[in-house]
């Protein structure tokens, strides 16, 4: 797991994940570019599980490869959930929990950082 990744990882979910926020909280619905904000925050999901792949092949190890794996795979699949759910939920509360989807993928991508050790 590589530390620039990760940090790069958490600075466009917390960017684009406060940016939501406050769409939500100024009672905005979901627009065309909240949905290139979520597509940004999971390419960035998608490269930094890449390169823990890659990392991994070369013969290192997290601590704990089942908890890594969990929090690898959680952290494909909040950016999307997010998505689906401002787009079913088409009032402030699904804009809010697309904002959200990506302030757990910084968390998700903290505690990858601590399992990996």
């Amino acid at each position: 797991m590589r530390p620039g990744v990760a940090a790069a990882v958490i600075a466009v979910s917390l960017l684009v994940g406060v940016g939501i926020v406050a769409l939500a909280l100024a009672d905005r619905r979901p627009v065309l570019w909240l949905l290139g904000g979520l597509a940004a925050v999971e390419l960035a999901a998608l490269a930094q599980v890449l390169v823990a792949v890659v990392v991994v092949l070369r013969g290192e190890r997290p601590d704990s490869a089942a908890t890594f794996a969990g929090y690898a795979l959680a952290s494909l699949l909040v950016p999307p959930v997010g998505a689906v759910w401002a787009l079913s939920e088409r009032s402030r509360w699904g804009t809010a929990a697309a904002g959200v989807s990506c302030l757990v993928l910084a968390v998700l991508t903290v505690r990858l950082r601590q399992v990996w050790g």
